[in-house]
């Protein structure tokens, strides 16, 4: 089995620290920054929990540094868990402090008024952190000069698991508005749809193209577009249950990342005179018009 080796130091119950010495063993507990990698967009708020297993060790006091990149995210709030107190026992926080200008957050905590540990596992803290990068920015989530003391006040052998962070770029949203999604062929009065994609926009950046697929075999790359559909659907032969089969559009935007984004949305196309859908022209269609 495996040696690990890590910094301790011991916290008394009433939270004084005696001292700092080196420990090595096989069947360390350990300390997570949980999840151990995260992607976020800028501006956005993000939590991670500081996870404690003692490896069956019973624990009495934890104490840790999480030193971070500040000029990618900064510290909100440290949260105590429960990992100490899932009895119902309390504990004392003895150091609870966020510091963005050094880029520090550093807490400890012991249990108080027993004399028995935790031997299960449990989050220990939960840090809120808000990503204040630009897209591409990355901070590192390190731990140093972690603690973990038993029912003793001796240190117990721990290994750590840092965690990684990446502000990602917002993607564009692409927002499609399309007039007449159900329409008619004709000679005289064409099958003409608009399409409107100025509702699309780039959070973080701008809108560098718009490419439409009208589902028929033809393109449009303007803004807004309007498309004449030439031809229809239909799935059978007008038996009871056959409908008409939509036009399958889609459109696409691009950002000056460049990323990209998509929305999909059908048009439906009628025969010339079908005003009810239902494959046939007939005096139940012309009164359907003559009503409207």
């Amino acid at each position: 089995m495996r040696n690990t080796s890590s910094t301790m130091i011991t916290i008394l119950p009433m939270g004084l620290m005696l001292l700092s010495t080196t420990v090595y063993g096989a069947c360390a507990a350990t300390i997570d920054v949980v999840p151990h990698h995260s992607a976020v967009q800028a501006g956005e708020v993000f939590t991670v929990d500081l996870f404690v297993d003692p490896e069956g060790k019973e624990v009495y006091g934890v104490q840790y540094l999480l030193s971070f990149n500040k000029s990618a995210i900064r510290a909100d709030e440290q949260a105590k868990g429960l990992f100490l107190t899932p009895d119902g026992n309390e504990s004392e926080i003895v150091i609870c402090t966020l510091n963005n200008t050094t880029g520090l957050c550093e807490y400890s905590e012991a249990r108080k008024n027993t004399t028995v540990g935790i031997a299960s596992c449990g989050t220990l803290t939960t840090v809120t952190f808000t990503a204040i990068g630009d897209p591409g920015a990355s901070s590192y989530l390190n731990l140093s000069e972690v603690i973990i003391t038993d029912v003793n006040f001796s240190a117990i052998d721990c290994k750590v698991t840092n965690g990684t962070l990446t502000v990602h770029h917002e993607p564009p949203v692409a927002d499609a508005l399309v007039y007449d999604g159900y329409n008619n062929i004709g000679s005289k009065h064409l099958c003409k749809v608009y399409f409107d994609s100025s509702g699309s926009h780039a959070p973080d950046g701008s809108i560098t193209s718009y490419d439409w697929s009208f589902g028929d075999g033809t393109y449009g790359t303007d803004m807004i577009c309007e498309h004449i559909y030439a031809s229809w659907n239909w799935n059978g032969s007008n038996e009871p249950g056959d409908y008409y089969e939509p036009f399958h559009a889609l459109l696409t935007v691009t950002d000056d990342e460049p990323e990209t984004n998509t929305t999909y949305f059908d048009v439906t196309v009628y025969i010339a005179g079908d005003a009810n859908g239902d494959g046939v022209v007939n005096i139940i269609d012309a009164s359907i018009v003559g009503f409207e």
